[in-house]
């Protein structure tokens, strides 16, 4: 992994991501001495009542879940509720995503943070209903994300590649999306999260993937994506994400 090659592949996917995205990555050029696979975990972040007071909150809105098919080999079917619909009728996660979880951000990687500039994409409720419903491959929109799980009955799972593997295989996924499989080879690392735990991931840098176990049961995750304080918005990246995954 570190041969020349190695660190040309990385460099050119680096620029790749930057110049596409403008998610300029803080760490990308100096080594961090905590959390160098990228993620984090905080076990029982939320208290049973408050837990079960947030699933009854999202179980009364359950109508406003938009069912997201496959599309075009490129993704996987799975439900959401986008940005809009939480800032308006949630405002309890908001003020969680701005909040402890922003905070946990920042806390793990040493970086300050701000909600990414797209409202429909900062926050979301993911549901996985069926074995086949998840989400292929991917970097996520924003360099920083925390998924908070709610409920998890059927084994779900985030997978994740190492930054040294995600730097050298980026293209895979978006390039080469059919042969997605490849990325099993770099022996990704599946992270089970239980209710109320809250998964901190650099998933802008990250390769990762979620994975539904059992056919039956549900995953219900809420999602806030950050970027650090002052990143540009990136409209066209922004366009081509609401009509891949929303």
């Amino acid at each position: 992994m570190q041969t020349g090659t190695g660190n040309i592949l990385a460099r050119l996917n680096r620029a790749v991501v930057e110049s596409t995205t403008g998610r300029k990555d803080p760490d990308a050029r100096h080594s961090l001495d905590r959390y160098k696979e990228g993620y984090r975990v905080f076990e029982k972040f939320v208290t049973p009542d408050e837990l079960a007071s947030l699933h009854q909150l999202i179980a009364s809105h359950d109508h406003l879940f938009k069912p997201v098919s496959g599309k075009a080999g490129m993704s996987l079917p799975y439900h959401v509720l986008d940005g809009f619909n939480i800032c308006k009728h949630f405002p309890q996660l908001r003020e969680y995503a701005a909040g402890p979880l922003l905070n946990a951000a920042e806390e793990t990687f040493g970086v300050k943070l701000e909600l990414m500039a797209d409202p429909k994409r900062a926050m979301r409720i993911q549901c996985y209903r069926t074995k086949q419903e998840g989400f292929k491959w991917h970097l996520d929109g924003g360099l920083y994300s925390s998924l908070l799980t709610l409920v998890n009955s059927n084994e779900g799972a985030t997978e994740v590649l190492s930054p040294e593997w995600s730097r050298l295989l980026f293209p895979i996924p978006y390039l080469l999306f059919p042969f997605q499989r490849l990325l099993e080879f770099a022996k990704p690392r599946p992270i089970i999260a239980h209710a109320g735990d809250l998964l901190v991931i650099k998933g802008g840098a990250v390769l990762h993937r979620g994975v539904t176990k059992k056919a039956e049961g549900e995953r219900l995750v809420f999602v806030a994506t950050y970027n650090p304080v002052g990143t540009k918005p990136t409209p066209m990246w922004d366009w081509f994400a609401r009509r891949l995954n929303y």
